[in-house]
């Protein structure tokens, strides 16, 4: 598939960053009239890219962050996932999304992306706080041959992706609050939801999609007041400015090596030992929040199958596979 004209003349800019290109030599290398190559630079302008126009010389571009398609797929190094890329500025979420055109015949591989979530949602229903310009809400689309019994594994090899890719970026490494949670210095930067359609016949996964909620650059007046002891992001823990672009491409890159490159579920031992290691609360005493009870246990491992082992305070061993654990008291 050739690039669009506007990209062409992005990277052609590009090659000169904050020097003065002609818009006649854009307009004869590209094989299009000026006015094009005028209109083609406002386009790239609407998308933020910061483009001058120097008075009957040319176009002269200054490099900033733009979270785009385009700026996820040029960075792209995954061979199935984000082939096809479905950006959106502002969306109720991107499970529901997802889901939508997941009924309607999406492919497999196919990533959903938005800037703003306005009902953006965690596990049980619970709010997702996603304002603009601050984070990635991100979900992927999968039609894996795979059994319900391994979804749960799907949510802790995401949660391993997305801190691979936090670290591979900021240089910090983040924490993993079973199942779905990223930590950073005591508070939440991530949060991750899967959901899928059964075949009623076979019990196999008809589609699933994992939606994984980062927050970059938000600072604490962007979270409610009631969640600014919390949650953070990942520059208020770390000091770094990720850019979008960056950790979505990253994001889908690691995914997909634990996902395809490593044949999941067939991998489980490789990556259960990293996801325990970056477990940072075994050992410790949590409440155990189910649906039919709560009750203080020790934390002591995940088995094979992605359950918390924790033991009760009578010396039984319980086994989580759903529900919610605290670690605050």
């Amino acid at each position: 598939m050739s690039m669009p004209t506007r990209y062409r003349i992005l990277e052609r800019l590009r090659e000169n960053p904050g020097a003065v290109v002609s818009g006649g030599e854009l307009a004869a290398e590209l094989g299009v009239s000026r006015t094009a190559v005028w209109k083609q630079i406002a386009a790239l302008q609407q998308e933020g890219y910061q483009i001058e126009p120097a008075a009957n010389k040319g176009y002269c571009l200054y490099e900033q962050p733009v979270f785009s398609a385009y700026e996820v797929e040029r960075r792209l190094k995954t061979d199935i996932l984000g082939k096809n890329i479905c950006f959106l500025d502002t969306v109720d979420s991107t499970n529901l999304y997802a889901k939508k055109i997941a009924a309607e015949g999406a492919e497999n591989g196919t990533v959903v992306i938005a800037k703003e979530q306005t009902s953006g949602r965690g596990r049980l229903s619970r709010p997702f706080v996603s304002p603009p310009g601050t984070g990635v809400y991100l979900t992927i689309l999968l039609r894996p041959e795979i059994s319900v019994a391994d979804l749960n594994l799907v949510t802790l090899l995401s949660a391993l992706a997305a801190a691979d890719a936090i670290e591979e970026l900021s240089g910090v490494r983040p924490g993993i609050k079973w199942t779905n949670d990223l930590f950073l210095g005591g508070r939440k930067i991530c949060g991750i939801l899967t959901e899928c359609s059964v075949e009623g016949e076979s019990g196999l996964v008809s589609y699933a999609v994992v939606g994984i909620g980062m927050n970059l650059l938000h600072n604490p007046e962007d979270f409610p007041p009631e969640l600014r002891e919390i949650a953070a992001s990942v520059k208020m823990q770390t000091g770094v400015s990720v850019d979008p672009a960056d950790y979505a491409a990253s994001l889908l890159d690691h995914f997909e090596k634990y996902f395809y490159r490593q044949h999941f579920p067939e991998n489980r031992a490789s990556f259960l030992e990293q996801y325990r290691h970056d477990l940072f609360f075994l050992g410790q005493k949590v409440q155990v929040c189910g649906l039919r009870e709560s009750y203080p246990a020790i934390a002591l491992d995940v088995d094979d199958s992605g359950c918390l082992l924790v033991r009760r305070e009578d010396g039984s061993i319980a086994a989580l596979n759903s529900g919610e654990i605290s670690i605050r008291f």
